[in-house]
């Protein structure tokens, strides 16, 4: 068994829930702590089976469960080192996961973790740092990047081994430049440090659609977006292509999908 499950994805809070046989982790833990519990314990997830919780980059919106977690559940905790240096210095993170609990990696180094290998990445944002991640369960590879400012030959490299793939579509252009953001935040969201918009995930998606078997377009803005623009952008790039799309949503857990058999539990 190897499943993904997304918790929430977007601006009020990130996290993913990828189980096996000998139990799960979690891809981040950006949703409030009361609600993350409520949503995991309704939608079938079992946080006494997370070995770890991996951690993309500092901002809140995917760490704010992370000290309650660790804490309460005895949960570790994996970043590098400059993101658990601004999880410290971070004065709007009030509560910090135990020291003692945090295991750092390094981009490029696999680690196990389970039954699972897991290969951190660099993704460029405006944070002190931020991680992808290929993780790999016998033949199945799942690849998560978001929060993605710019595309990299080092992302290429990892989506281009994957069978199934996490990828921020956050903002429509249109939308963006008409909506409320003030220019300066357009700007940084626009930015080689920002996100990744609908057509730029489009791109990525007809370079890679003949060899991956699902897109799960995660992360996408509130006020800047709109899940049936993700996905039209995203369906004219796929063509005739073999792989299967969907919008993930900002609030509502999605469904658990196996990735080794494309069913749906």
């Amino acid at each position: 068994m190897f499943t993904f499950q997304s918790i929430g994805s977007g601006s009020s809070g990130n996290s993913y829930y990828i189980q096996t046989n000998e139990g799960a982790i979690m891809i981040d833990a950006g949703i409030a702590e009361r609600r993350l519990r409520k949503l995991t314990q309704q939608y079938g997830m079992t946080l006494g089976k997370v070995a770890a919780v991996l951690v993309t980059h500092h901002h809140i919106d995917h760490v704010r469960a992370l000290a309650g977690l660790n804490q309460k559940e005895n949960i570790p905790v994996y970043m590098t080192e400059e993101t658990k240096k601004g999880i410290f210095i971070n004065r709007h993170i009030t509560k910090k996961p135990r020291l003692e609990d945090i295991t750092t990696f390094y981009w490029g180094n696999t680690f196990r973790l389970l039954d699972m290998n897991i290969t951190p990445f660099s993704v460029p944002h405006d944070s002190r740092d931020n991680s992808g991640f290929l993780i790999t369960h016998d033949s199945v590879r799942l690849c998560i990047v978001t929060d993605c400012g710019h595309w990299t030959d080092e992302i290429e490299s990892h989506v281009s081994q994957a069978t199934h793939l996490v990828l921020e579509s956050n903002y429509d252009p249109l939308m963006l430049a008409r909506g409320p953001y003030p220019l300066i935040l357009q700007d940084r969201i626009r930015g080689d440090n920002g996100h990744l918009s609908n057509t730029q995930a489009a791109e990525v998606i007809a370079r890679h659609c003949q060899h991956l078997k699902t897109i799960w377009l995660c992360h996408l803005s509130e006020k800047n977006n709109k899940p049936e623009l993700a996905l039209d952008s995203a369906m004219q790039a796929l063509g005739n292509g073999p792989t299967t799309i969907v919008a993930l949503d900002r609030e509502k857990p999605s469904r658990q999908y196996n990735l080794e058999e494309l069913t749906l539990f």
